[in-house]
């Protein structure tokens, strides 16, 4: 590996260019003044970066024409900017210092990489704008991770970035539990950072002030594994108080990651703990860290189960979604009634999902329906008209339960259709839900008009399609196929899948969920040999970390190793790419394994020319 430090001469490489006597010595003394500010420049930038990536603005805060530019992004391209003119600045007598702080062991495949990236978006013939903002993505992220490696020059600014992390992290864990708990200014307020409260069955998903819940996880996991590791340095320094502080602060992002309902942020925590864990056992034993640390996943381990109802856990870990809501109606096939009257109506519900019915819940699940015209799927009355009727008991899955139901029929004489549904009262229809088998009594109205006729009828609202992982995998292999060299541009699989798994309402928000498959997708075989590279040269450098056991940087290195397997293993199952919180968190992820691993280095050789002791420290 060979790695810029600007407070280095240490590099790995063949010595830059020198002049001789007294005028090189004036211009080394020059370019590492220089050097120092640009690398501060860096450092303040990648502790702002992680301030501030959580709390993005929905609204872009520059919107030209095919792209924009959101509060985060522009905050990130002044950051860039400055360190950029420090290194410019820096490179007055030293032109080739500006290009060598750009030069790491990740700069040829990752550049590889975008160079595939843009080809493959340049060229595909449809939404190209829309692939050409995600290779802009890419190339900010590749900004991030540089910053961060010429940021990183010493333990104490790495440690400095952790504690950052740490405090970003109590910060988000704090709006994700107020948001759990339904504390109405918080929720108003975060709706500036994301569209909706997110719902698995009748519970909240936190978010925070993230797009999506999964987001939320991904970039919690990583402070974890951070805030982790300065629980260990604080025990080291004999710093008690502070290791309580921490530990609370360990219990609130486990807490806060639990209540995102996110599988994989479960995993990834358990190996965050477990690496941290066995490194620091291999080098001190079953001490009081390695204790702590054990209770600490057991408190997350409880917090998860006593978070949500038994049934509720089975559901989450037993599906995709939230696809356990589900009925079959045996009603009367054929009905007769009067304009503007209520009839009662006695049929038989039989719940075939997952979730129990509770009739006294804070959001009730109730019996209801809809008119629709009898030749086509438009709706009479409006969708929320109908009566309802409560269920005499919980219908657990698997029951059935006979009601009489109320029903008022339409103002206007003619045929129609009474669609039966079910309600979880202001949170969804069940016939809305993926895969909802629909059930229609065929209704004569007659008599008078009792109130005018409407004027135009509104479209019965489309059942939702949210396909699961392996559907959309099998839609990603389809289009692999089709498009083997070029793929069909990065970003692109969202708005193209739908054909390949027969949808007819594709949500366009959807990606591959899996950030490896993904990057395949977008660009072809050739972005899978770039990926291939990368992914290599990542992977040597965790060989590395995972060896670093008896440097001063070895406990800071174990929380680095700890975050970017948490990456490794949660892109696994979802894609991160395309949100500016975790595609910057993972890029200074990735500057920190870089940087960790050269600083390392530098030790293992000062110490090898010192003759050292061999004694372990994390």
């Amino acid at each position: 590996m060979f790695l810029y430090n600007p407070l280095s001469t240490s590099s790995g490489r063949q010595p830059l260019p020198r002049e001789g006597g007294v005028r090189a010595a004036a211009l080394d003394e020059l370019n590492r003044q220089h050097s120092a500010a640009a690398s501060t420049v860096a450092w303040i930038g990648v502790c702002a970066l992680i301030l501030l990536a959580p709390f993005e603005k929905t609204r872009p805060l520059i919107q030209m024409p095919g792209q924009s530019i959101s509060s985060v992004e522009a905050v990130l391209l002044m950051i860039f900017s400055a360190w950029t003119i420090s290194m410019a600045l820096g490179g007055v007598a030293r032109p080739w210092h500006i290009l060598a702080g750009w030069r790491t062991n990740l700069t040829l495949p990752w550049t590889a990489l975008l160079a595939v990236m843009l080809l493959s978006a340049w060229t595909v013939p449809e939404n190209r704008v829309n692939a050409l903002h995600m290779v802009g993505r890419g190339a900010l992220a590749f900004g991030v991770y540089v910053l961060t490696v010429n940021a990183s020059t010493s333990p104490r600014r790495i440690e400095v970035v952790f504690v950052t992390a740490a405090v970003t992290g109590v910060l988000v864990a704090a709006l994700a539990l107020l948001e759990y708990a339904g504390v109405t200014p918080v929720v108003q307020a975060l709706s500036d950072f994301r569209p909706a409260v997110f719902l698995f069955g009748a519970q909240v998903r936190a978010t925070g002030p993230f797009l999506y819940p999964t987001v939320a996880s991904m970039y919690l996991e990583i402070l974890f594994a951070f805030v982790s590791v300065l629980f260990l340095v604080a025990v080291d320094a004999g710093r008690r108080k502070t290791a309580l502080v921490v530990v609370l602060a360990l219990v609130a992002l486990g807490q806060a990651i639990v209540l995102t309902f996110t599988r994989s942020g479960l995993i990834t925590v358990a190996s965050s703990l477990a690496i941290i864990g066995i490194l620091r056992h291999r080098c001190r034993g079953f001490d009081a860290g390695v204790r702590i640390l054990a209770a600490v996943a057991l408190v997350i381990a409880a917090q998860f189960v006593a978070s949500y109802p038994f049934e509720v856990l089975r559901l989450r870990l037993t599906t995709e979604g939230a696809s356990g809501y589900a009925a079959a109606f045996a009603a009367p096939r054929e009905l007769a009634m009067s304009t503007g009257s209520t009839a009662n109506v006695p049929l038989t519900v039989t719940n075939t999902g997952q979730t129990t019915w509770a009739p006294d819940a804070a959001r009730p699940f109730r019996l209801s329906y809809h008119w629709l015209l009898a030749a086509d799927d438009r709706v009479v009355t409006p969708w929320e008209g109908g009566m309802r009727t409560l269920f005499p008991r919980p219908v657990l899955p698997g029951e059935s339960v006979a009601l009489v139901a109320q029903v008022r029929a339409p103002s206007q004489p003619g045929q129609y259709r009474l669609l039966w549904d079910i309600e979880e009262d202001r949170r969804r229809w069940f016939s809305r839900e993926p895969g909802a088998t629909l059930f229609v009594s065929q209704t004569s109205v007659s008599g008078a008009a009792t109130a005018a006729a409407p004027e135009q009828f509104s479209p019965v609202p489309g059942q939702s399609e949210r396909p699961g992982r392996l559907l959309l995998w099998r839609a990603a292999a389809g289009m692999i196929a089709d498009h083997p060299i070029r793929g069909v541009g990065p970003d692109n699989f969202r708005l193209l899948y739908g054909p390949y798994i027969n949808l007819r309402r594709a949500d366009p928000r959807l990606n591959s969920h899996n950030m490896y498959i993904e990057i395949l997708v977008g660009g072809g075989v050739l972005a899978g040999v770039a990926l291939a590279w990368l992914l290599w040269r990542v992977a040597r450098s965790f060989v590395a970390l995972w060896r670093q056991a008896a440097t001063p940087l070895a406990t800071l290195s174990a929380g680095v190793l700890a975050a970017g397997v948490a990456v490794a293993l949660h892109g696994l199952v979802d894609s991160f790419l395309g949100f500016t919180a975790t595609y910057v968190l993972i890029a200074i992820t990735l500057g920190l394994v870089s940087a960790c691993e050269t600083l390392g280095a530098v030790h293992d050789s000062s110490r090898s020319r010192a003759g050292g002791d061999g004694s372990t420290t994390l």
